[in-house]
């Protein structure tokens, strides 16, 4: 703390002090801040009675109601300010105040424009990209000087659809939290299909089913995107291509396709696999799926 404001706030102790030592000008101030207080009150009410009469409008009555208290509340202050104080010494601190709430208004300011220039050109994610923060997971639709805002998905949803709600964030949230970016170095992510098969089913005729489904899906559907978005996976497609897994649990035969899609058409591709699999699964008699049994038993 710099030395003129340490002598500056000693020196105000040492006045309160003092007035604490004379007994009639320390009960003098009392009862003129107790009369300020009721004073104060009384506007307050009366305020707030005019404040209810003003319209039908809620919203209006609520921002005229909090306009009210926070104007009957600083004048209040201000005024039991200067009954204990000297007026040039009320001036300091309401000046110090402000200046405080400047330093932290500005600090944030700053944080949010230095976040949108590291935003912008450092090409840390950009206007369509899909992004996960705190669990929040949306599209940027728009980023501007101090924020960005998201097209939240998924949220509760089975899909990767949009939930219609939009969610603003400002730019300094990049230098607290970590950010799942996708969509920046490509568009593609890795999705799976699971199906659960009961024991005795033929899981090797169901295995061949998904895996052909899986590989006509990416030679149509997948080849021509990284041909057009991103030549240079073309090279790696064998790393690209659907990979199937098997396990087993208490149910049965866990038959599992993961396969690459682009993020914004996660729900569609999806479908797509289902409706090839699924009718093959369902019309061949040696396939079933495993069903789980409740067992309920009465005393």
């Amino acid at each position: 703390m710099p030395d003129f404001v340490k002598e500056y706030f000693l020196g105000l102790v040492d006045s309160l002090q003092s007035t604490l030592k004379t007994p009639d000008a320390y009960l003098n101030k009392v009862a003129l801040t107790a009369v300020i207080l009721v004073l104060g009150l009384f506007l307050y009410v009366l305020l707030k009675k005019i404040t209810a009469r003003s319209g039908k409008n809620f919203t209006k009555k609520i921002q005229l109601h909090n306009a009210a208290k926070q104007t009957v509340v600083t004048l209040t202050i201000v005024t039991v300010l200067f009954i204990w104080v000297q007026a040039i010494n009320v001036l300091i601190l309401i000046a110090l105040l402000v200046g405080v709430i400047a330093v932290f208004m500005v600090r944030g300011l700053t944080n949010n424009i230095i976040g949108y220039f590291v935003i912008k050109y450092r090409k840390y994610f950009e206007i369509g990209h899909r992004v996960e923060i705190n669990g929040i997971i949306g599209d940027v639709i728009e980023i501007n000087t101090t924020s960005f805002k998201l097209l939240e998905v998924r949220n509760g949803l089975s899909s990767d659809s949009n939930t219609g709600r939009i969610i603003k964030l400002p730019n300094s949230i990049i230098f607290n939290e970590s950010i799942e970016m996708v969509g920046v170095a490509n568009t593609f992510v890795w999705h799976e299909i699971k199906y659960v098969l009961s024991f005795d089913s033929d899981w090797q005729l169901a295995e061949r089913m998904m895996c052909e489904a899986g590989e006509s899906y990416f030679n149509e559907t997948v080849l021509p995107q990284l041909k057009q978005t991103n030549s240079r996976l073309v090279n790696e497609q064998e790393e690209m291509r659907p990979v199937f897994s098997i396990d087993t649990n208490d149910a049965g035969v866990v038959l599992v396709l993961r396969y690459l899609v682009d993020y914004k058409q996660g729900t569609s591709a999806k479908t797509k696999l289902q409706r090839t699999i699924l009718p093959q699964l369902i019309d061949h008699p040696n396939i079933e799926f495993a069903v789980v049994e409740v067992k309920v038993f009465r005393g």
